[in-house]
Parts: structure tokens; sequence; C-alpha cells
């Protein structure tokens, strides 16, 4: 095992001309891209960055975000990749949990960068990429690696620094960082190989978004066999377009990508039969979507898959071999699980007392081994809480079938999945709760054709407000929390929510309703 750091570059020392990076125009070998990746971290450095400072990037898709992601950790820099898709107050709380000193950014979020700079003290260096006008005092991307040297020695390295840190969502409503070290990562590059159809000549499309762990493991499993990346910026007719043109083998496709994939009016015109694997997951997918998937993708392989930052990426996989869709006398099917453990992960189903269920039984879902989180940034109650025992709790509850194969049934932690966005209901709830004319609020996910499930609000009027209606509710979200967040549909009860003990809503009686007679897989 090495240093996160030097998957890069012995890369570079065995593929020196493969091709590694590929982004719109732009085409990279790995000599080029190390050259590039050493010039930026000479950059960093140079500004004044040191070892365990943290590095945020907001920007899409592209070369420059896994050159960000490669330059940090030969630097010694800690890496923030933010969710584009929050809120300035979202951002804002990120940057100061972190103490973040740098900022790169994209065109696309100037705007943002406006709106948080003053109300992040920490952040002192900023840097544009591809800015056409730059605002004054944000350095220009291309023209810092232009003056930098592209020789570089690597920071002292421990396997225990943290070079990544992930902000989720939590139950508590703040958002927590999952710091994730040099051996996490070169585990889960390791992982990544033994689970998938990695080898020499692999070519991953980036077809998910870079800032999560589902798309980028890619990183340093790539690297490690001599592969190739292309970056796209999610839309259909590009994903394809970029299938055909360059010979794709693999790439992770949430599930509601794949069903908008799938609905394509004139997929049968790209070529895709280089493509051998499409892993997917992050979001319930209902049965007739998986079966349009493997009508249009004959080709390909699909792999249902579950994992959180917190194992670093991968941690159930089922096979293609096992990705059977037929329905059984009960109404299941295997394709329904998520598999067994992956190689490196090890996993438990454990009941209230932490003690391991039997086979069958539901309990919460525990993992270990070394892809295991160090810790919650600056939080150590919530992680001992979250790492009892040795083991990481996840919240989410399900069994394990005779043959080892887990099965997901529901979230503890009311957590919706939304179009493979990760939603707790508390942050949507603490929002609508300021709204003058709400009593009570109850978030949940309900089903959604295209994106597995949509939010929903259950709201009871507070005396007064009776002209209240759904649409000033959903309008007095937005700003506040990411759009992807606030609710698509408001219902409003009558009377107070239903209850389960003291203070505790009733949220599957609520749900319930709205999921009779629907296919759901968790």
């Amino acid at each position: 095992m090495y240093p996160a750091h030097r998957i890069l570059d012995r890369a570079v020392a065995f593929f020196p001309d493969r091709p590694a990076f590929v982004d719109g125009d732009i085409r990279l070998t790995y000599r080029e891209l190390g050259a590039r990746v050493n010039r930026l971290a000479n950059a960093l450095t140079s500004l004044g960055l040191k070892k365990g400072d943290r590095v945020a990037i907001l920007d899409w898709n592209s070369l420059r975000y896994a050159e960000a992601y490669y330059a940090c950790a030969l630097a010694g820099l800690t890496f923030l990749p933010l969710n584009s898709r929050l809120a300035a107050p979202e951002l804002e709380y990120i940057f100061n949990d972190a103490d973040a000193r740098a900022l790169l950014f994209s065109e696309p979020f100037v705007g943002l960068y406006g709106d948080v700079k003053e109300k992040a003290p920490s952040l002192e260096i900023f840097i544009g990429m591809n800015l056409p006008d730059p605002p004054e005092g944000v350095h220009d991307y291309e023209e810092l690696l232009s003056k930098a040297s592209n020789k570089t020695e690597a920071a002292p390295a421990r396997f225990d620094d943290i070079i990544q840190i992930y902000y989720t969502s939590g139950t508590t409503g703040d958002p927590k960082g999952v710091c994730l070290t040099n051996s996490n990562v070169y585990w889960c590059g390791v992982d990544c190989l033994t689970t998938m159809d990695y080898r020499l000549g692999s070519v991953w499309l980036h077809s998910a978004p870079m800032f999560h762990l589902a798309d980028a493991v890619a990183f340093w499993a790539v690297p490690m066999v001599g592969g190739c990346q292309v970056a796209v910026h999610f839309q259909p007719d590009k994903v394809l377009d970029l299938i055909q043109r360059e010979r794709v083998t693999i790439t992770s496709l949430p599930a509601t990508l794949i069903a908008l994939m799938a609905n394509h009016s004139d997929l049968t015109k790209y070529d895709l039969s280089s493509l051998t694997q499409i892993m997917y997951g992050g979001s319930p997918t209902p049965l007739g979507v998986l079966q349009k998937a493997e009508a249009f993708f004959p080709g390909s392989m699909l792999l249902h898959t579950y994992g959180i930052t917190e194992t670093a990426g991968l941690a159930c996989c089922l096979h293609p071999q096992e990705h059977d869709l037929t329905l059984d006398g009960n109404g299941d099917y295997r394709a329904a699980s998520c598999g067994p453990p992956t190689p490196l992960v090890d996993m438990m189903v454990v009941d209230d007392g932490d003690n391991r269920a039997a086979v069958g039984e539901i309990g919460e879902v525990v993992f270990g081994g070394p892809k295991i989180m160090k810790e919650y940034w600056r939080k150590p109650e919530i992680t001992a809480n979250a790492l009892r025992g040795g083991w990481y709790h996840t919240g989410d509850m399900g069994y394990v079938d005779d043959t080892g194969h887990l099965y997901l049934v529901d979230r503890k932690k009311d957590m919706i999945i939304s179009g493979a966005e990760n939603i707790y209901s508390v942050e949507v709830e603490t929002v609508i709760s300021t709204h003058p004319g709400v009593l009570e609020v109850a978030v949940i996910g309900i089903p959604h054709d295209v994106w597995g499930e949509q939010v929903h609000a259950v709201v009871v009027k507070r005396d007064g407000h009776d002209a209240l209606v759904g649409d000033e509710v959903i309008d007095f979200c937005r700003g506040k929390i990411g759009g992807y967040k606030i609710p698509k549909s408001v219902s409003f009860e009558l009377g107070p929510l239903p209850t389960t003990g003291p203070g505790k809503i009733a949220k599957r009686r609520l749900r319930d309703p709205f999921w009779e007679g629907v296919d759901r897989q968790i």
C-alpha cells in the first residue's frame, strides 16, 4: 500500500503514453496529466497553502476537477468536493465548518462565489477556472499552471492523513464532514478493481457528478490499470455520443439517469456495444425501469451497488450474473438485492443491542474494514456514536438472506433519495417550520417516475392562515436550501400529524398511502 498521490505517479511511470483523460477537445496522456497535476500542486503551495489546509471546488465534471483531486493529494492538502446544487447558506456553513482556505470555481459559480466570499472569513485564496473575466483578487487557473514548475516532491504523507472531506446531510440538519484518509482512498481503488471490470484499456465515463463518491472512485481505480477517464456534464445526448465516440466500457449511472437514457427516443442510432458494465444504485428503482434498461443496453452488464460516503464508496455489489429481474411467487426478484459485501468490506445486520441478527431478520446495517472513514470532521460525539464497537452504523435497515446477500427495506433516518441525491427530511422541515403560517410539518419521499422519489411536505396550518397554499410553501424554501431539496408537492392536514410516541411523527403512516401499489426498491 502507498499514499493516494502515488496512484497517479505509478500510472505516469508505467503508462506514460497511454490516454489518461478526455474533456471535450482536450486529450491528455498520463505523462501530460502528471505534468499538469505537478504544476497545480506547486501553484497551490506557492500561494501559501500548507499540509492539511482545506481546498474546496465548485465545478461541473471536468479535467480541472480531476487535476484538483490529484494535486491536493500530492501537496498534502485536504480536498473538499462541493455539491454544486447547494444554496449559498449551505455552502457558507461548509466553508466555515471546515475552515477552508481556498476555493476553485468555474464560470457557472461566479454568482455563488460573490454570495459567500464575505461570509466565509477563512477563505483567503480564490482560483477561477476558465473565467472569461476573472473578478478582482481571483487567480487564473491556467496562468498559475503556466508559471509553476512541473517538478514536484510530494509532501510527507501518512496513511491516516485526511486527504478528502465529503460533506453529507445529517439527521440534525447540519452537514457532517466525512473524513477519508490516504489509506481509505487507496483501498477504495483496490476494492473497485476487485469488484468491477477495470483493466488495461478500460474507459470510464464520468457521467455522475464528480462530487459524489459513486463517481469519484474512478479517480483512484482507473489509473491503477492505465485506463482512460472521460468527463461529461450529464445530458442524455452527450452521454450517448461519448459512449459511442470514446468507446466507453464502464460508467456509473444513478437509476434515475438510466431511466432517462432508456427513454431516449433516438437511442437505437448510437453504437453502445463497447459498454461492459453500468453501475447503478442510489435511489428506489422500479422493476419496469430495470427491465427497459436491460432491453436497451443488451451489451452492457448491470451492477446493482450500495455504498455510502462513510465506506469510501462501494460496500455491496450484485454482479451481472445474479442480476435476475424475474418475479418469484412472492413478487420479489433477485436484482432487488444489493448483493454481498465487496471484498474489502465487512458487513453485519444488528438488532437494537448491536447483536448480529439472524438470517432474514431485519436490523440495522453496519460495516467494517479498511475503507471505513476516519471520523466526522470536528464532531467527536457523533463520530463515537457512528463508529461503535469498530463498526460504522449506517442507520439503514435491512436483512441478509442465507446466501449473504443484503436487502434494504427502510431508512432509519428518514432519508429521501431523489435523483441520486440524499435528502434528510429534517433539513427541509427546519426551513418550512419557520414559515409563519406553518404549525406542524413532516417531509417524506413519495414516488416519482423519473427521480425515484420526490420531496413532499405535509403541513398543518396555524390558525388564521387558511389561505396558505402549497406554492407559497415551496417558494418560501427557495434560496434557503439546495433546489433539489425543495418540496415538489405539498399537502395539508386539518388536525395534528400522527405520532408514534411523545413528539415523534409517524412518517410511515404518512408515506404508506402514496406508496400503496407502487413497486419500490430501496
